[in-house]
């Protein structure tokens, strides 16, 4: 049981937004929910702590509001399949028991017919939504290694949780989505990565995959700051670099290795793998896949490609 300061604030404004996206790098096209404000799981490298500076967990819950801004953004795209998630700047499920926001925006997108609801989490408990998940709501986790779920997201589901909420969530009947991020690396990372691919491929049907992310760590500098102060010695293993956006990245010839890795050794379990890298450069995307992606409508409309085929006249 989760227990968090939760305040309720006035929803004004637009709560639908297009993720923000990092200058120079692909963008997927994502669109954010932005019912909640903070998230009580406190992963140690959570990008929210050097950006959200308010204390407690706030929440929008005009829900006829957001479902009349959800309405209007998928009426006014007529050129792809739009997809919006709510786990930007929380989690998805951590909280959901408690404040209820998922079954209704399920039951929108089960109606809806023309858009994908993604709940992101790393906290597995969806007994709560049996009965309403519908193909139109994608279940995805983040996963890693139980080395970094012991050390570094020590509030969370353990990982044999999260694969075993993913298998439940497509035995009713919805697509899955997975994400491998943040990659971190640290002396024996790549036999992990090797047993938690195993793990997934055993338990989880990768035919139902609809996407699967991958995405190095990175962080901006108030969080290298933290990471010192708190001598988080596995998450400053190796070489950093920073990019133009200013956040810190593993040199850019790592991260290609680390993609390989992962890319080749998932692609071996499931060839049709849709697989896509989180705010990547078009270089790192051609070094890996051999496929050189210049823009972000590019890979949106491989985006619409993989839901068209796993979908069919259905969307």
């Amino acid at each position: 049981m989760i227990s968090s300061a939760v305040i309720e604030e006035e929803t004004r404004g637009q709560l639908v937004r297009d993720c923000p996206g990092t200058p120079h790098h692909v963008c997927c096209g994502y669109r954010t929910i932005d019912l909640i404000e903070g998230c009580p799981l406190s992963c140690s490298y959570c990008v929210l702590k050097g950006y959200l500076n308010t204390p407690g967990i706030r929440v929008h819950a005009d829900m006829p509001l957001i479902l009349s801004q959800l309405e209007a953004a998928i009426d006014t795209d007529r050129e792809h399949v739009p997809r919006f998630g709510t786990g930007e700047l929380s989690d998805s499920l951590a909280l959901d028991r408690r404040l209820g926001f998922n079954r209704p925006l399920a039951e929108f997108f089960g109606q809806k017919r023309k858009g994908l609801l993604e709940l992101k989490s790393k906290w597995a408990s969806i007994d709560h939504l049996r009965g309403v998940l519908n193909p139109y709501t994608v279940v995805s986790f983040s996963l890693a290694p139980p080395r970094i779920v012991e050390q570094e997201e020590k509030r969370t589901s353990p990982l044999y949780k999260r694969l075993k909420a993913l298998k439940k969530a497509q035995d009713w009947g919805s697509f899955v989505g997975i994400h491998f991020d943040p990659i971190i690396v640290y002396p024996g990372f790549e036999k992990d990565y090797e047993y938690l691919i195993d793990d997934v491929a055993r338990i989880v049907d990768l035919q139902r995959v609809l996407w699967v992310s991958l995405g190095c760590l990175r962080f901006p500098p108030r969080l290298f700051d933290l990471f010192l102060r708190e001598g988080r010695s596995t998450l400053l293993h190796g070489e950093f670099v920073r990019g133009e956006d200013g956040k810190y990245r593993y040199l850019k010839q790592e991260r290609i290795r680390v993609y390989r890795l992962l890319y080749d050794r998932l692609k071996a379990k499931e060839k049709g793998l849709f697989i896509y890298f989180c705010m990547e450069r078009p270089d790192v995307w051609e070094a890996v896949t051999g496929t050189r992606i210049n823009k972000s409508e590019e890979l949106i409309g491989l985006f619409d490609e993989r839901i068209h085929q796993c979908y069919g006249g259905a969307l």
